[in-house]
């Protein structure tokens, strides 16, 4: 099957997924289709995506909390309609390597709820593929060596290439023990995922801030692909990480001078302090004066009660603890007990910062 045009549309933090769509757009251009990487920041998908099936749409991102990202669900969401555009889906996950042996990451239900989306707007949906690329989740383990992430990344190439020659050709890409694999395993991690979306997104975001060692450039600011880090601060501008931080990793592993921490005994805090029972205190406390609540004692409840308080605990105590970074001999102690401070700082070696926040026009644009 041939195609006349291929826009890959890509999410991507440390330059996992935004290597792999730049392969697939090399691969497209083999198989003489005009391709284009655009990132979902830049991307007008009105004008960009055309009607037919010798047009084809590719959405490339990572995992997040064993899903899509947040990002990608909403832009996918808003695509135009089409008819009979085709369309795939790449999800990178969470390549290791220990010694000789290689495991897998897992994207869950990731891809599957993108083709649905995709479904839903009239794209026939040729595919989908999860795609080891080096683990780079720096919030919990430091970046692998170089060794092993050249092994990952040498091995993710060719899998992509056979991808793509699969969607150029009649064949689908659907019946694979690759999917299969993630079809189980999304099913198993769903609540996971689902929690990851409602709360985990929101308590990893507040995790993030700068050591003594920031000099306020703004760089992670100016690049953030969701605009969810702001310069706080005239004589001392320091970045403060809003509700939408995606915990894509790019301001952590682009900083010039690896001034971001993810402050792991800042954690441990926030999660005494999100954690606080308050519908069960106010439950035995109302009770007291009046007796009907007794009866409205149920996890449903319950659940309401505490989600409404650990929204504005965790945005009012990040904003305090934002405060306190400003002093230094706090920042000192808060910087020397996080294991991020010791992490090796990871980006897909062959990719910069200006790379990933530019579009790759078509040849003949270019």
């Amino acid at each position: 099957m041939s195609y006349k045009s291929a826009v890959i549309y890509v999410m991507s933090g440390t330059g996992n997924s935004y290597r792999s769509s730049v392969w697939l757009k090399d691969f497209s251009e083999e198989k003489k289709a005009s391709a284009q990487v655009i990132p979902v920041e830049q991307a007008n998908p009105d004008e960009e995506i055309l009607e037919g099936s010798h047009n084809l749409v590719g959405i490339v991102m990572p995992t997040h909390g064993f899903t899509a990202p947040w990002h990608m669900l909403k832009f996918v969401y808003r695509l135009p309609r089409r008819r009979s555009t085709h369309a795939f889906c790449i999800a990178t996950r969470a390549g290791l390597k220990f010694g000789r042996v290689f495991t897998p990451g897992i994207s869950g239900s990731g891809t599957f709820i993108i083709a649905i989306l995709l479904a839903l707007k009239g794209y026939d949906v040729r595919g989908v593929m999860s795609l080891d690329m080096p683990s780079n989740w720096m919030s919990f383990h430091s970046g692998l060596h170089p060794k092993n992430v050249e092994a990952i990344v040498s091995r993710a190439k060719p899998r992509v290439s056979r991808f793509t020659d699969r969607i150029f050709s009649k064949e689908k890409n659907w019946l694979t023990l690759n999917n299969l694999y993630e079809v189980i395993w999304g099913l198993l991690l769903f609540p996971i995922s689902v929690l990851y979306l409602l709360i985990g997104r929101f308590f990893l975001a507040k995790l993030f801030f700068a050591n003594n060692d920031c000099n306020g450039c703004g760089i992670c600011a100016n690049n953030c692909a969701v605009k969810a880090i702001k310069m706080t601060g005239i004589n001392n501008p320091r970045p403060f990480w809003k509700y939408n931080c995606e915990s894509c990793m790019r301001c952590m592993a682009f900083c010039p001078h690896e001034a971001i921490e993810a402050g792991h005994s800042w954690a441990v805090m926030l999660y005494f302090i999100t954690s606080v029972p308050l519908s069960s205190y106010l439950l035995i406390w109302f009770s007291e004066s009046l007796p009907f609540i007794t009866q409205l004692d149920n996890p449903w409840l319950k659940g309401i009660i505490d989600i409404l308080y650990i929204y504005p605990s965790l945005f009012i105590s990040y904003y305090l603890f934002n405060m306190l970074m400003r002093i230094r001999a706090i920042n000192y102690i808060f910087t020397y007990t996080t294991f991020t401070h010791l992490y090796r700082r990871y980006h897909e070696p062959d990719t910069k910062m200006k790379d990933i926040t530019r579009p790759i026009p078509p040849p003949s644009e270019s």
